[in-house]
């Protein structure tokens, strides 16, 4: 674990760079929870945020990384043989039995679902070939999302004191596993029947806002007694998806009540504001130029994007306070230089290059006006060579 000074000065430094949103006149929830976040999972501003880069233990939402990892090998149709370190695991199973073969995607819903250990183990050694390697290849997809304050050492989220996150890094990590369908289909699941060799039962998913808050689509829970309640929650509602992580909430009930609180705050106070592409961006010398794409950001019901452009090129959007929300290139100005010194020289070009084709027309004709006196001389003097020749046999008939 990091030192606590360290731990402060990042913090202080994750809240300047963070794209934070505030809602204007609306209260915010109190929540029980020491830790959380709410973001826009499409733009990933953040809507809501407390002690979001506080390092926390992040228990079983660990699952999310160890699941998405696993279905981006490609290999969910490969068997994997159960190892008796896996069968060992520790805490909540789905009863993995040594030397059962089961498919990766089988091991990942029981991961997913039933939040199974003994999965989380079998999938590690089936990727890596033991947990510290596979845990290595945590640690480098969290830093690959931008998860710059976490640090892995299972794929399970047992306690240790050297495995821990952020709400904010968990969100990052959330919204990219979101992304992929067959993450999003499982997480989704509220049942599956599930047949193996040490357990055959039906899987009920231990997410409960599936079934008690409308549009949550997933995705984990998770307790240890160190890292008390933790939950993330992806939930999409009225053209608007968000995910919301709360942790060290002091009791599950309050974990759920805090991601629903949240929820509905969000979907009551913010919406998606979009930029499409084609729209003409004014810069700062009256020149405008087309968005190539489409461009998002969230802000408070009813407040517009604050568009500005500088001088190298850069179109921002803005939150009323003035907070920097997208940053998106129109222009590069050595390009708009270039563009601006060719218009200004066109005519001149223009001119040079009529000049110089006058020119070379010019010496083309007088080239072929001195061939052509040239052959023309040439045939005189043949006909006059010719003429003499035949004056001279006249002149010896007659001496004859």
């Amino acid at each position: 674990m990091k030192k606590l000074s360290l731990i402060l000065v990042f913090s202080l430094v994750m809240l300047v760079n963070t794209k934070f949103v505030q809602a204007t006149g609306e209260n915010t929830p109190e929540i029980k929870s020491e830790s959380a976040v709410m973001i826009d999972a499409k733009t990933g501003d953040i809507l809501y945020q407390k002690n979001s880069s506080e390092q926390m233990y992040p228990a079983s939402i660990t699952k999310i990384i160890t699941g998405i990892l696993a279905i981006e090998s490609g290999k969910l149709d490969e068997s994997v043989v159960i190892s008796s370190d896996a069968v060992r695991a520790e805490g909540t199973r789905v009863y993995l039995m040594e030397g059962e073969q089961v498919p990766l995607k089988k091991l990942v819903q029981g991961l997913l679902i039933n939040s199974g250990n003994d999965a989380a183990v079998a999938i590690a050694e089936y990727l890596a070939g033991d947990v510290d390697s596979f845990a290595d290849e945590m640690n480098a997809f969290a830093e690959k999302v931008g998860a710059e304050n976490t640090h892995f050492v299972n794929p399970n989220g047992l306690f240790d004191e050297e495995h821990y996150t952020t709400a904010e890094d968990m969100a990052k990590i959330t919204q990219y596993a979101m992304q992929n369908e067959e993450f999003r289909e499982i997480v989704s699941t509220k049942e599956l029947p599930w047949v193996g060799e040490g357990w055959e039962t039906t899987l009920r998913n231990h997410h409960q806002l599936l079934w008690d808050y409308p549009g949550t689509i997933g995705v984990k829970n998770g307790y240890v007694d160190e890292s008390k309640h933790t939950l993330v929650t992806a939930v999409s509602r009225d053209n608007m998806d968000v995910i919301i992580v709360t942790l060290k909430a002091p009791t599950s009930r309050a974990a759920y009540w805090d991601t629903m609180a949240l929820g509905d705050y969000g979907f009551a106070n913010f919406e998606r504001k979009t930029l499409t592409a084609g729209t003409e961006i004014e810069a700062l010398n009256g020149d405008t130029y087309p968005l190539k794409e489409d461009l998002a950001v969230t802000l408070p019901k009813g407040e517009e994007p604050v568009q500005e452009v500088n001088s190298d090129g850069e179109l921002q959007l803005k939150d009323a306070n003035g907070n920097v929300l997208l940053t998106h290139t129109l222009f590069k100005e050595k390009e708009k230089e270039a563009t601006t010194t060719v218009d200004s020289k066109s005519v001149e070009e223009v001119d040079s290059t009529f000049m110089q084709s006058v020119v070379k027309a010019g010496i083309f004709l007088y080239s072929g006006l001195l061939l052509l006196l040239a052959f023309l001389v040439i045939l005189r003097m043949r006909s006059q060579k010719h003429k003499h020749k035949k004056m001279r046999q006249v002149a010896r008939s007659y001496v004859k």
